[in-house]
Parts: C-alpha cells; structure tokens; sequence
C-alpha cells in the first residue's frame, strides 16, 4: 500500500505507523541544520560588529588617513629607493676603486720592501769596502796604527752582521790582518806629530845664548858709570875726554877668564833665521815620521838637538824641557815596515764584481 493509499485510507493502522516514522526522521534530520543556521548567524554577526568597530576606528580615531596623499607617498619613496640605490652602487665603485688602490699600495710596498732588502746588502758592503780604504789609508799615509785597526774591526763587524757565506774568505783576511796590527807596538803617531808641532811652536819663546851674553854686557857698563862719572866731576873737560877715549879703547878688548867655550855673537837677522831653521827641523821630523822615513826622522830631532845646544840658553827651564822631549821622542821604538793589509780589499771586491777606485 503506498502514501496514496494510506491518506485514501486513513483508517489503516499500518498507514498511520508509517506516517508518524516518516515524520520523526525528519525532525531528526532538521535539528543539526538548525543549529548550523544559528552558529553561522552568530559568527556573521560578530563579523558584523567588528567591521563596525573598524570603520568606527578608521572615520573618527584616524580619520588623517584618507587625507594623506597614499599616491604621493608611494612616489617620493620609490624615490628615495631609487636615490639609496644610486648611492650603493655609487659607492661600490668607491669601494672597488679603494681595494684597486689598496692593492696597487700593496704592490708599491712590496716591491719597496724588495729593492730595500735587495740595496742593504749593497749598502752594508760599500760601508764596508770604505772602512777598509780607511784603514789602508790611516795606516799608509798616517801610520796610524790604532785607527787603522780600529776600521778593520769595524768592517769584521759587518761583515758580521751579514752572515754570507760568500764573503767568508774576506772576514778570514780581516781576521789575519787585524792579528798582524795587533802584534805590532802600540805607538801613537799622532801624539808624537802633535808632540812636535807643540816644539815647534814654542821656538820664538826659546831664550838664545846671545841674550845671555848681552845682558852681562849691559851690566858691566852699567857698574863702570858710576866710576867714571866721579872722575868726571873730579877733572876737567880735557881729562874727561882723553878718559872716554881710553875708555872706548878698553872696551874693544875683554879678557874672560872662564873655561867655558863661548858662542859666537848673531845679529838679530841671523837670530831669525837659527829659529827658523830649528822649526824646519822639527817639521821635517814630523813630516818624516808620517811617511815612515826613520832615518831622516832620527836625523832631523839631532840636529834640533844639537841647534838648541850651540845656540840657545842651556840653563833656562824651556831649553831644559826641549831638550828632553826631543830626547824622548828620539828614543820611541818606530816601526819602519808596516804589514799589508790590502788582502781583504782585494778580496772583497773580487768577490763583489766591484770595481777598484781611481
């Protein structure tokens, strides 16, 4: 029997149970659609205020909103993007430029650093080259041992310094040379120049035996006077003039009766000339001794010796202490040969392709 027949028939039991389960499923079916409907118009409402809050917000607590220029704004900072952009890239050109600046600096430096460690090698051997030319110098043309010995060591030193094996056959002549200076005696060539010159230049202070003899004149005509003036009181003009007369003659003829032997009377142009030829004396031994000429050296220092004996005063202190300075510088042991010490220049140049100079 169908719906059709149940309502034809409402007086049908089964018609009448197949209705009320027909309308029981549809309750059912219509309560969760319900309760979705309600939950949908609660969150729409919620939504609802919210977005009225927010309008409320945006008119009346920020209202400056729409009356800014978004567009503008939107311009000026692209703008500035752009400027910020030009400026980076700006700047790292600067900056590519500083590390190609940097890196030609480094370069610079390096290269600097090279030539420097190149050339102090040079430079440490030129010095050294010019302390050995000192050295052969000081002692050949000075004989100036101590200098000259003091400059070998000084070039040992660089030489030193440098730790080259290659210039260990010039440090093994230094070494024979500075042991030949070493053995010689220690003599000052300089002082004894100085020493000389000091002699030669106290000769004008040289009293000569001529000034001796001039003075024991002038005080025996000085004790005569007053004899004669008495007797010149005593006589008449005639008696005074014959008296003078006998007296002149007198006085062309002394007899002495020392034993000493006296020297001969020089007028002042010769005395001039004994002092000059005593200082010539005591330069030719100074020139003498610096070229290592002992025996003209030893020749010059007897015949200043034997100059301030026949000539000069030999009482006065001054003499007295000429005499033994010569006498002393007389006896100085001088060497004549001097060792060569040429070897290590030669040697260094040899080994350094440089070249001798003129």
């Amino acid at each position: 029997m169908t719906d059709t027949d149940a309502k034809k028939n409402p007086d049908d039991p089964s018609a009448s149970r197949r209705g009320k389960s027909l309308l029981k499923k549809s309750a059912d079916e219509a309560g969760p659609g319900r309760v979705r409907g309600g939950l949908a118009l609660i969150l729409a409402s919620l939504a609802l205020i919210v977005s009225g809050y927010l309008w409320y917000s945006v008119l009346y607590e920020s209202a400056d909103l729409f009356s800014m220029d978004i567009v503008g704004a939107l311009d000026r900072i692209e703008s500035n993007t752009n400027q910020t952009q030009e400026s980076l890239a700006n700047d790292e050109k600067d900056i590519k430029t500083l590390r190609e600046t940097q890196d030609t600096l480094r370069a610079s430096i390096e290269k600097i650093n090279t030539d420097l460690a190149r050339n102090r090698f040079e430079w440490a051997l030129t010095e050294t080259e010019q302390l050995m030319v000192i050295a052969n110098n000081r002692l050949q043309l000075a004989r100036d041992t101590h200098s000259a010995l003091a400059a070998l060591r000084a070039a040992d030193h660089q030489l030193e310094l440098l730790a080259s094996p290659k210039l260990l056959p010039v440090r093994r002549e230094l070494a024979r040379e500075i042991g030949l200076l070493e053995s010689l005696d220690k003599l000052d060539v300089s002082g004894m120049t100085l020493r000389l010159a000091a002699l030669a230049d106290s000769v004008d202070r040289l009293p000569l035996a001529t000034d001796i003899r001039s003075r024991e004149f002038a005080a025996d005509t000085t004790q005569a006077k007053p004899g004669v003036a008495q007797v010149a009181a005593a006589d008449g003009g005639w008696r005074q003039t014959a008296r003078d007369l006998w007296r002149d003659i007198l006085s062309l003829v002394r007899v002495r009766n020392d034993l000493t032997l006296q020297r001969p009377l020089l007028p002042p142009e010769q005395q001039y000339f004994l002092r000059e030829n005593l200082r010539l004396m005591l330069y030719g031994a100074q020139q003498a001794l610096l070229q290592g000429g002992i025996p003209t050296y030893q020749q010059n220092l007897k015949s200043a010796q034997r100059l301030l004996k026949d000539y000069f005063d030999a009482d006065a202190q001054i003499v007295v202490s000429a005499q033994a300075e010569i006498g002393q510088l007389q006896g100085m042991k001088i060497v004549s040969d001097l060792p060569d010490i040429t070897g290590s220049l030669a040697t260094l140049r040899r080994l350094s392709g440089r070249k001798a100079e003129p």
